[in-house]
């Protein structure tokens, strides 16, 4: 009986353990607190010109540049600074929880959403993708359906421009991104999304384009930025949030413009650097990169190569040999991705990297930015330190979560106005009393005078 009971009492423990551990992976999965939470950013702080309240938009991500839902109120500590000042000075003031609103905002209070999907038209979008079923054109063309039709179902003030890309060359017109291409913008779920994608469609055929990544990014970027396009850059006087401005380049291979195969890796590198200085330039323009195809580590895997291939791997052509002691022309042409660029250039502007092999997998990854362009919180609050016109003021937001504090970068805003709008009944009194003065300062002792006028030349 004895032993019985040990016995009983040791599977128990066990299970104990176990079970207490379940729970607690569930915890992390199920509250963000547990979460790898990488940083904490302040989109956009809003004066109100009126009633001195701001506004700020927040955004808080994971260590894959994804936005992390979940959290509550008690996780945030606001900080507001004067001018010259932040936090390390001491003169700043950190808010109490009854003096911020917090929410989460609904998708119609959101600003208005511009999105423009750049889809590699070149020659190898012709191939089946790894389901063996589809090719890559029609899987990305499903995929961009199925995520306007999700995205006119969550959002009414969304507007998308689907754009082809692809350098041409002899015989082959390719596809130039001009501002003009860019431009065509359709609200998210209009039919008319569905008559251009029928219309790409039909161009299956005729792909012949190389892969040019960078100079349509680039074109697209300084498009969303042109300051004079009050569309996507409202005056800093008008009193309104910045759009949400998102870019979806979905491409299956590599950037590959060059006709000088010995040193297109050198040249590469340098375009690819003048790219990553011009997106850092624009820091509210978000690019998400969805590779159509292998990674590097895939290749490894498939082909059974020594180490993952390099892009000076694959510009191997005439059948050499590369450094993996393999004839890599083929995958060149048709399976590689360079998922070490795609992924730096949604770093540097917060965006999330995908990479997927068929149709199924594209449309998961677009639902993930879609998910992206909705998930953010809102605080409000009175301004707490005297604002002058035109004055500068700080605001740094921070996530305290599991003993470990995440800061905000300080957001300055500037207040357009003087002082605060009276309530409206204090308003009315105050006109009240402005006439009844008025009138007995000014009206009533005319009308006494132009009678005693009357009175004396009658």
């Amino acid at each position: 009986m004895v032993k019985n009971y040990l016995d009983l009492s040791t599977t128990i423990a066990s299970w104990t353990r176990k079970v207490s551990l379940s729970l607690l992976i569930v915890s992390a999965w199920v509250n963000p607190s547990f979460a790898q939470i990488k940083n904490v950013e302040i989109i956009e702080a809003i004066p109100d010109r009126n009633q001195g309240k701001v506004t700020l938009r927040i955004k808080a991500y994971d260590q894959n540049n994804k936005p992390v839902m979940g959290l509550q109120k008690d996780d945030f500590n606001l900080t507001v600074c004067p001018p010259q000042a932040n936090p390390q000075t001491g003169k700043c003031q950190t808010l109490n929880q009854a003096d911020i609103n917090w929410k989460i905002p609904q998708a119609e209070e959101l600003p208005p959403a511009w999105i423009i999907v750049l889809l590699d038209f070149s020659g190898s979008m012709k191939q089946l993708d790894s389901s063996g079923e589809k090719t890559k054109l029609e899987g990305a063309i499903a995929a961009i359906r199925k995520f306007n039709q999700d995205l006119a179902k969550r959002s009414t003030n969304t507007k998308i421009s689907i754009v082809p890309f692809g350098k041409g060359g002899k015989n082959c017109p390719g596809n130039q991104v001009t501002p003009k291409e860019l431009d065509n913008f359709i609200l998210a779920g209009d039919k008319k999304v569905e008559e251009t994608l029928k219309k790409l469609e039909n161009q299956l055929d005729n792909l012949c384009a190389a892969t040019d990544i960078y100079e349509p990014l680039r074109q697209t970027v300084q498009f969303f930025g042109n300051p004079e396009d009050t569309r996507f850059n409202p005056p800093p006087d008008a009193n309104l949030p910045q759009p949400r401005r998102s870019i979806i380049l979905l491409s299956d291979g590599y950037h590959s413009i060059y006709g000088d195969r010995e040193n297109e890796p050198e040249l590469e590198a340098q375009d690819f650097e003048k790219l990553v200085f011009m997106l850092k330039s624009y820091p509210n323009i978000t690019v998400h990169t969805l590779g159509y195809g292998l990674t590097p580590q895939q290749l490894q895997k498939k082909y059974d190569l020594e180490q993952p291939p390099t892009i000076r791997d694959i510009s191997v052509r005439g059948g050499k040999k590369s450094n993996n002691s393999e004839d890599l022309t083929e995958l060149a042409a048709e399976e590689f991705v360079d998922q070490k660029r795609l992924q730096k250039i949604a770093e540097v502007t917060r965006g999330i990297p995908q990479f997927s092999g068929n149709a199924e997998d594209i449309s998961r990854s677009l639902t993930e930015f879609l998910e992206a362009l909705f998930d953010e919180y809102e605080i409000n609050y009175i301004q707490p330190i005297n604002a002058d016109r035109g004055s500068l003021h700080n605001a740094q937001v921070s996530l305290n979560l599991s003993n470990n504090s995440i800061n905000s970068e300080l957001e300055p805003y500037v207040f357009p106005w003087v002082s605060r709008s009276l309530p409206r009944l204090t308003r009315i009194i105050i006109f009240l009393l402005a006439l009844a003065m008025l009138l007995g300062a000014g009206v009533i002792p005319f009308l006494v005078w132009a009678k005693s006028i009357k009175r004396e030349y009658q």
